[in-house]
């Protein structure tokens, strides 16, 4: 933990009472990628599970295609850089990279997908179903997992579930990243998405649902709000988008069909 969160002196005020404690602040560091020897990104991250971060927004950004690809992986902590070789790196996929516009969230800072990659994404027709229960008991479990955000409260947090399961859970200071974890993860073991869903503590924004809907993932789900353009791209591309996941009320903004309500 202490390898995630530094400690502070810092002055609380309560009401009219000043008085010297000591806090905790989630770290923030930088992680340059390089690929096949080029220096490719930056990623601005909480500096835990960084092999699993690049693996997943390589995958998501089109450079590899399968574990196969990767020919060789060398993380440099101190120096915060990875570096990774592939095979036969996809031109298209760099030249898609280098057409980004800014992004609407944290953590990356300079990318951001144009609408021409949903292109690559196929309808979703998974006929995945959960109960409304389900979702309400794993958003509770989920609130209370992360370690990192109860000592510092400077952390996203994504989760990857089934079946009542939290299967994999992974925190970052950018929602993207969380999720770039959890996928990267996903993408060395060979873990399959598509019967899967996945929850998250921020806002969900078009970025979010188009990482998702490119892994084939039927349902994601918030206790925060989506865009306008993530609920229109959920219902294009068959993905259950719920949010607003709180207490025992939610919004289920598109494709309802896969949550189950027991009105017994």
């Amino acid at each position: 933990m202490d390898e995630q969160a530094e400690k502070f002196r810092v002055v609380r005020l309560r009401s009219r009472t000043k008085e010297h404690v000591e806090d905790f602040a989630v770290k923030e560091t930088p992680l340059t990628i390089f690929l096949n020897g080029e220096e490719l990104v930056t990623l601005l991250c909480t500096p835990n599970d960084l092999s699993h971060l690049a693996i997943g927004f390589l995958a998501t950004e089109g450079f590899i295609k399968k574990r196969e690809d990767i020919k060789n992986i060398e993380l440099d902590r101190e120096k915060g850089i990875i570096r990774i070789d592939i095979k036969d790196l996809s031109g298209m996929a760099k030249e898609n990279f280098t057409k980004r516009m800014i992004t609407s969230g944290c953590g990356k800072g300079t990318i951001f997908y144009n609408l021409g990659d949903t292109l690559g994404c196929s309808i979703i027709q998974s006929r995945m179903e959960v109960s409304h229960e389900e979702i309400f008991n794993l958003m509770k479990e989920f609130q209370k997992s992360s370690l990192l955000f109860r000592k510092t409260g400077g952390v996203h947090s994504c989760a990857l579930c089934k079946d009542c399961k939290i299967l994999k859970s992974k925190d970052d200071i950018g929602r993207h990243n969380a999720l770039d974890k959890i996928l990267g993860q996903c993408f060395l073991e060979g873990i399959s998405t598509y019967d899967k869903l996945i929850l998250t503590t921020g806002r969900i924004s078009s970025e979010i649902l188009i990482k998702g809907a490119k892994w084939g993932i039927p349902i994601i789900v918030s206790r925060g709000a989506p865009t306008n353009l993530a609920i229109r791209l959920a219902e294009k591309l068959g993905v259950t988008l719920i949010g607003f996941v709180r207490g025992q009320r939610m919004n289920i903004y598109a494709h309802p069909e896969r949550v189950m309500v027991n009105n017994g």
